[in-house]
């Protein structure tokens, strides 16, 4: 004779539980920002520096400007391993520190003498420059995110890039929307 008592009390305990289980809920879509700042990563990950423009040891510095949006996100990379096992370090922008820099993340709102500077840094000087401004980005900005309808995408001006000792892979610049000379 079969016993219904156990079958029953499992069959409770399985309901009980799927009822008070927490519910899955769908993920929530990724923010602008923060998808940008993927896109910095993967940036840094397809572009080789030339020898003399790489860090020799320490970190790989993420400088990004006070006024972007992208200070909050490129934080999330603080600690994550870039290139030859260096991590990823995230700091506000500074002229006075503007040569150890791998990658500076620019705003339409950076002050002049900031843009100066990075004008005036000596040819093959190994920094990335990256714009999250589209349209109002400093004509001289390596790469430019902006919004694409509802998509980011990204334009890369390959001349600057070259100047500063920078390669861009081909891989990269198959992707990108715009890559001038």
């Amino acid at each position: 004779m079969v016993c219904i008592r156990p079958l029953r009390t499992l069959l409770l305990v399985w309901l009980a539980v799927a009822c008070l289980a927490p519910r899955a809920h769908a993920a929530e879509p990724v923010g602008e920002p923060d998808l940008k700042a993927a896109y910095v990563f993967n940036f840094i990950q397809f572009i080789d520096w030339s020898d003399a423009a790489q860090p020799a040891e320490g970190d790989w510095l993420i400088c990004v400007s006070s006024f972007s949006p992208l200070k909050r996100p490129l934080t999330a990379l603080e600690g994550r391993f870039a290139r030859k096992g260096q991590a990823i370090r995230v700091r506000l922008l500074d002229v006075a520190e503007l040569r150890h820099c791998r990658v500076v993340v620019l705003h339409s709102s950076d002050p002049e003498p900031l843009l100066r500077a990075l004008r005036a840094m000596p040819p093959r000087s190994g920094i990335l420059t990256i714009s999250d401004q589209g349209a109002d980005a400093p004509p001289d900005t390596m790469i430019t995110l902006f919004q694409d309808g509802s998509r980011v995408a990204f334009g890369i001006n390959t001349e600057a890039t070259g100047k500063a000792g920078l390669t861009v892979s081909s891989r990269l610049l198959r992707l990108a929307r715009g890559a001038s000379k």
